[in-house]
């Protein structure tokens, strides 16, 4: 916190303690909370890599998609939990929840010249979503949330080959931040600093996944790199998230609006992924000439907020990628994003522990079908990010028309 010119702090008290009251809830996800299925996923990929070693659990296991290095940590957690006592799914979430604090006080920062600087932390650091996410689910997509962050943070203070060496080292963890790579390429002013940006990503992803390429390259590639995510849906056939899910509305409507959405509908839903990856490629060109770091937070708020609108291939510990930059979208995004998303989420996730507290069995399996208004969030969070998605490219596609058209009638472009 920067002091003032008494010498003293000026974070405010009531920052201090919506610290504290985030970091109690967290506390309390990791050490009496069970998590979700993903806890027991990553138990045994720790399992089967401490045992079989990497590749051979690669080939065994169908779920196994995740990085050679996190799996490495998976089993050295694994061992540590079985030395200490502790459980592996409090040791496994600990660390990912306290990574939380470190992406709050890079948000802060990155802040630092507005007023609403301690708002907007502590609006991520007690919202609902980040400590379900952070805390409770037990995955590691919150740490693609800090490593965009730090990129994001360290190109505020001018340091491409850095940034990316932030987005190389999250690749060790996820893939998800090579989504955000295009963007910040086309942010960076020069080419000096593009290629600074790139080769240091470069060489600082290889150098996490060197030893498995080198043991069996097409094993990686397949398991890890053309992973596309899962079309995740109940026994009942529920969808957990996508267009997909207003696929049977469409269907029940009458003509002539059935005729004119039904075919539009399919072959978003037939070719969602490259849909998407085509969009959110676009707008982090279009908007290339926003070189603040919020117009660069903005578009980074802009690719994922396209992926989750155009594609049904998403998992709810998705979110945790860009929720952090939903705050550089502006507060009214940021506001009904946080609402619909964690409103989601957390209705979801206490109906399935049946309490609100989240406590005992995540039971997706044995929940066929689910409560009314679980599913009208669900699907108003999905028409939220698709109508947002197609804000975000329109606008930028205006802007880029117009700025086209400055450039025709021979005026500067601003």
């Amino acid at each position: 916190m920067t002091p003032d010119n008494t010498g003293r702090s000026n974070c405010p008290s009531w920052f201090r303690a919506a610290a504290l009251v985030g970091l109690v809830i967290r506390l309390y996800f990791v050490f009496f909370t069970e998590g979700t299925y993903d806890i027991r996923l990553w138990t045994r990929h720790a399992e089967g890599v401490a045992q079989n070693g990497l590749i051979a659990h690669y080939r065994a296991d169908a779920f196994m998609n995740h990085p050679p290095a996190i799996a490495a940590v998976a089993a050295g957690v694994l061992k540590l939990s079985a030395a200490s006592g502790i459980p592996f799914r409090v040791l496994w979430r600990l660390p990912f929840a306290l990574l939380d604090i470190a992406t709050a006080l890079l948000l802060l920062l990155l802040m630092g010249h507005r007023k609403d600087r301690f708002a907007v932390a502590a609006g991520y650091w007690l919202n609902p979503l980040a400590m379900i996410l952070s805390a409770y689910h037990g995955n590691v997509d919150v740490a693609v949330a800090f490593f965009l962050v730090l990129c994001v943070y360290l190109l505020s203070r001018d340091r491409a080959a850095w940034a990316g060496a932030a987005i190389g080292l999250s690749l060790w963890i996820k893939l998800p931040a090579l989504l955000a790579a295009p963007a910040v390429f086309f942010w960076l002013p020069t080419w000096r600093r593009k290629l600074e940006f790139t080769f240091a990503a470069g060489l600082a992803a290889l150098a996490g996944y060197l030893p498995a390429l080198a043991a069996d390259p097409a094993i990686v590639y397949r398991k890890v790199f053309a992973y596309q995510g899962l079309l995740l849906q109940t026994a009942g056939g529920v969808k957990v998230w996508g267009m997909g899910t207003f696929m049977p509305v469409i269907q029940r409507l009458a003509n002539p609006w059935r005729a004119g959405l039904v075919h539009p509908a399919i072959v978003l839903y037939n070719h969602d992924v490259a849909i998407a990856l085509v969009s959110l490629f676009a707008v982090g060109w279009l908007r290339r000439r926003e070189r603040t770091i919020e117009g660069l937070g903005l578009t980074l708020a802009a690719v994922y907020t396209i992926l989750y609108g155009f594609s049904d291939s998403c998992s709810f510990q998705y979110f945790a990628w860009s929720l952090p930059f939903w705050f550089f979208a502006g507060r009214v995004f940021a506001l009904l994003a946080s609402l619909l998303a964690g409103g989601y989420v957390y209705s979801l996730y206490a109906y399935l522990c049946g309490n609100p507290w989240l406590w005992g069995e995540w039971d997706f399996a044995g929940h066929a079908y689910w409560p009314p208004f679980v599913e009208i969030l669900r699907s108003m969070s999905v028409l939220f990010f698709f109508g947002a998605g197609v804000a975000f490219l329109a606008r930028a596609t205006a802007r880029e028309v117009k700025a086209w058209r400055t450039r025709r009638a021979g005026s500067p472009v601003p």
